[in-house]
């Protein structure tokens, strides 16, 4: 953003997805102060059912939601809306397209970096979709659709059936990366631009029980992060993205040594350096900090600091790195984080802001 001489400002936009009705304001416009940490609420909008997981268009003028509900009668599941941003203000116009993604519970949605295809998890569903982006950035109706299946993991509560959780496009391929919970796995498609569809390319276990939930690459290593749910632990990923193989090498424990209560880890996100990463426990109620080793992408765990609510499903990093905000889904809090640029370490400050079970944050493009 610029002031009115045009200079640099030191805040941000941001878009916070929640659970709730579709009377109820499940998507919030804020503003973030860089300088000072303080956030404020630009703009409340309602009318889209459980806003679990928000996506922006590469040129940064569109909104993409995604309204987590169960499957209809019809089996044509939850959708995805999207809103028009105001360039200006950052501020969302509500328009009249919204698609299917064919799948119950839609939970994570994903662009690739041309801006012409929009991926969505279906977390009960057990399938993923590819959604395809006309020129002006609107969604188009569901042009593939695939669903999972597997040997199922040993957690018959959880894994009773295949649960996409996440879906990202593995940058300078035609790979796309399905994380799947049921049955601990990463389910790799090869994306076709000409025919807009997914073709199954491969699949890429994890050990027994973890519950894979979302997956990060790095910038520059050859390597991948996938944050396992069920078991509270981090699987450092060899990726070999010519060949579209992923290949699972050692798990690290998200959690203090030694603790031994409830978790369910969520969240997971790279420093824009690649120097350090962070994921979220939910039990623990804690951010864990990582190094990252810069040859060979191994991680060493450097801090565990309260993340200042409860249930952290999910985080973002400032655009200039030097802040992390937490959404707490049981609290109804967004907490602020300094981060250190030296050492990735997280300092937590007093700023917070104060919504209805925010479970997704995006900042503007």
């Amino acid at each position: 953003m610029s002031n009115e001489n045009g200079q640099p400002t030191s805040v941000q936009t941001l878009y916070i997805g929640s659970y709730g009705s579709a009377e109820e304001h499940t998507l919030h416009v804020c503003s973030f102060n860089e300088q000072n940490g303080e956030l404020a609420i630009i703009q409340e909008v309602s009318g889209l059912e459980n806003a679990s997981y928000l996506a922006l268009h590469p040129n940064g003028e569109v909104l993409y939601a995604a309204s987590e509900t169960e499957a209809t009668a019809d089996a044509s599941g939850g959708s995805v809306a999207a809103f028009e941003i105001d360039g200006a203000t950052g501020t969302l116009t509500k328009t009249e397209n919204r698609v299917l993604t064919y799948g119950a519970h839609p939970c994570y949605i994903s662009s690739d970096s041309a801006g012409k295809v929009l991926y969505a998890a279906n977390y009960t569903g057990g399938n993923v979709a590819l959604l395809p982006i006309a020129a002006d950035g609107k969604l188009e109706a569901a042009a593939s659709v695939r669903q999972h299946a597997g040997e199922l993991g040993p957690n018959a509560a959880r894994q009773d059936a295949p649960h996409a959780h996440c879906i990202v496009p593995l940058n300078g391929s035609p790979f796309v990366c399905a994380v799947d919970l049921g049955i601990d796995a990463i389910v790799l498609y090869r994306y076709d631009e000409e025919k807009r569809s997914l073709s199954p390319h491969g699949i890429s276990k994890v050990h027994r029980g973890a519950g894979p939930r979302h997956l990060v690459f790095h910038p520059t290593l050859q390597a991948g992060y996938v944050m396992n749910e069920l078991d509270s632990t981090i699987t450092v990923l060899n990726v070999d993205a010519e060949q579209g193989i992923l290949t699972a090498g050692k798990a690290i424990s998200a959690l203090p040594q030694g603790y031994s209560g409830y978790n369910d880890a969520a969240d997971i996100h790279l420093g824009a350096s690649g120097r350090y990463l962070y994921s979220s426990n939910r039990g623990h109620n804690s951010i864990a900090v990582f190094s990252v080793d810069q040859a060979t992408g191994e991680l060493s765990l450097i801090q565990h600091v309260d993340c200042g609510g409860e249930s952290p499903r999910n985080f973002a990093i400032t655009p200039d790195g030097g802040h992390l905000l937490v959404a707490h889904q049981k609290t109804g809090n967004i907490a602020v984080f300094a981060v250190d640029a030296e050492n990735g370490t997280l300092t937590k400050t007093a700023a917070s802001l104060q919504l209805q079970s925010p479970v997704c944050i995006k900042f503007a493009k």
